[in-house]
C-alpha cells in the first residue's frame, strides 16, 4: 500500500487545482487513513497502484470483459448437485487481491461471524457450541449470489470511498457471468446501481463519468473463487448477524455464522414444543435480511443426538474431527498420488481435475484449523500431486492452503 503525507498531497493539489479542491482531497485521504484502508482516488489511481492496465479496469467496470475475466468450473458437492467456481484472470485477480488485503481485511467483522478473517476460524466457531443440549442449524442458499453489486457498493461507500469509486470497486468485485440456468439470480428488486449512484454522487462531473447504465436492472453478484468475495459476503451479512445475534441474546442462546452456515444453540430449552417456533423466528429474520434458507439443510439436534457443527464433533469440551473425515482425506490423497489427479477426479464424480484439486485443498485447509500434526502430514502428501495447471502457472499451493 502506498505511504505518503497528506500535507504533500495538499500542496501538490493546491498548486494545480486550488485550495478548496486541495482541502477536499486532503480530508478524503485523512478519512481513509483514519480507517486504516488504502487511499484510492480514482480508477486510474487504482490502475497505477496495482500495475494493471487502465483499459482492463475500465472495460471490467463497464461489463465488457465478463467472459475474459472469469473462467467457470464445477465442483461436485457431497450433498449432491454442483457448485460453480469462478477462476479469475491474472490482471483482475491482482486488483482483487489488493482490494482484499489493503481494504477488506482491515474491516472489523461481526463478532458472531467466524469465516474468512484472521480472528475467526472453523474451530473457534464450533467451540462456541460445545456442550450444548440443543443445536439448530440453517444453511443459506445462493449465499454469494444474494450479495449484489449494490450491497458491495454500500460497503465501500460506507468505508468513505466516493460514490463513483465505490461503484467501480463493486463492479470489479462482482460478475454477471453465471452458468446457464442461474441467470435469474442477477435480477433483483429495488433501485438500480445507476439510480443509487446518481443520488449519492458528489458532483455533476462524477455523474458524467459513471459506468454505463444497465436498463435491464441486471446486477452483478459475488463470484465464488474471487479473493474479495469471502470478506464481502461476511460484511454484506451484517444486518443478518445483528438480527440473529439480538434474537439469540434475548433468549439466552448462542449464535454463530460461518459463511452460509448458521448455528444457534442452547443448554436449556423449556419445552421441545418451542423447536418449531425457534425455527420460524430464525427463518423470518433470514428472509428479512435479504437471504434465503435452504430447507433441505435445516437441522435440529436435541438431547442424546449427535452434535456436529461445521463438520466437527462438539459433544465434548473441545471440537474434534471425526474418523470419517480423516479417512476420506487419506483416501483421496492416496488415490490422487497413485492413479494421478484426472482419473481420480473422474472416479469421484468431479467434472474437472481443477475443481477436484481445489476440493482436496479445501479439505486439508479444514484440518489445519483443528489438527496441526495431521495437517502437516496431509499437506506434504498434497505437494506431491501435480497441479492441473502445471507447475509454472496458476496459484501456488500456499495461496490455496
Amino acid at each position: 500500500m502506498e505511504t505518503w503525507s497528506t500535507h504533500e498531497l495538499y500542496q501538490e493539489a493546491a498548486s494545480s487545482q486550488g485550495d478548496q479542491v486541495a482541502a477536499q482531497l486532503q480530508a478524503y485521504a485523512r478519512q481513509l487513513i483514519g480507517r486504516n484502508v488504502a487511499v484510492v482516488f480514482t480508477l486510474g489511481h487504482l490502475a497505477r497502484i496495482t500495475g494493471v492496465n487502465y483499459r482492463v479496469l475500465h472495460d471490467s467496470v463497464n461489463r465488457k470483459r465478463e467472459a475474459a475475466n472469469y473462467r467457470m468450473y464445477a465442483v461436485a458437492k457431497r450433498s449432491g448437485g454442483r457448485r460453480f467456481i469462478h477462476s479469475v484472470c491474472a490482471d483482475l485477480f491482482r486488483v482483487q487481491q489488493f482490494i482484499n488485503q489493503e481494504i477488506l481485511q482491515k474491516c472489523q467483522p461481526h463478532p458472531a461471524s467466524f469465516a474468512f478473517h484472521p480472528t475467526g476460524g472453523i474451530r473457534k466457531c464450533a467451540a462456541m457450541h460445545c456442550g450444548a443440549k440443543w443445536i439448530f442449524q440453517f444453511d443459506l442458499t445462493d449465499f454469494f449470489y444474494d450479495v449484489t453489486e449494490i450491497d458491495v457498493y454500500r460497503i465501500f461507500h460506507g468505508l468513505g470511498y466516493r460514490p463513483l469509486l465505490a461503484m467501480e470497486f463493486a463492479r470489479l468485485c462482482t460478475t454477471t457471468h453465471l452458468p446457464q440456468g442461474l441467470g435469474r439470480l442477477l435480477f433483483h428488486r429495488g433501485k438500480s446501481d445507476m439510480e443509487i449512484l446518481e443520488e449519492a454522487s458528489d458532483s455533476e462531473t462524477e455523474r458524467k463519468f459513471m459506468p454505463h447504465p444497465d436498463m435491464s436492472r441486471m446486477m452483478g453478484v459475488l463470484p465464488q473463487g474471487a479473493p474479495t468475495s469471502p470478506m464481502l459476503s461476511g460484511l454484506a451479512a451484517r444486518k443478518l448477524d445483528d438480527s440473529l445475534a439480538t434474537y439469540a441474546a434475548d433468549n439466552g442462546f448462542i449464535y454463530t455464522r460461518y459463511a452460509d452456515d448458521i448455528t444457534i444453540s442452547t443448554s436449556n430449552l423449556a419445552s421441545a414444543r418451542l423447536v418449531g417456533k425457534i425455527q420460524r423466528n430464525v427463518v423470518r429474520r433470514i428472509r428479512q435480511s435479504g437471504f434465503k434458507e435452504n430447507v433441505k439443510k435445516t437441522r435440529v439436534a436435541g438431547p442424546g443426538s449427535k452434535k456436529v457443527v461445521l463438520g466437527l464433533l462438539v459433544d465434548g469440551g473441545a471440537p474434534r474431527l471425526s474418523r470419517e473425515t480423516y479417512h476420506r482425506i487419506d483416501r483421496l490423497l492416496h488415490a490422487s498420488v497413485k492413479y494421478d489427479l484426472a482419473p481420480t477426479a473422474a472416479h469421484e464424480g468431479f467434472e474437472s481435475a481443477y475443481g477436484f484439486y481445489n476440493h482436496i485443498a479445501g479439505l486439508i485447509a479444514f484440518v489445519k484449523d483443528v489438527d496441526q500434526e495431521r495437517w502437516k502430514d496431509f499437506f506434504e502428501r498434497f505437494k506431491t500431486i501435480n497441479p492441473p495447471w502445471g507447475s509454472d502457472n496458476g496459484p501456488k499451493r500456499n495461496d490455496i492452503l
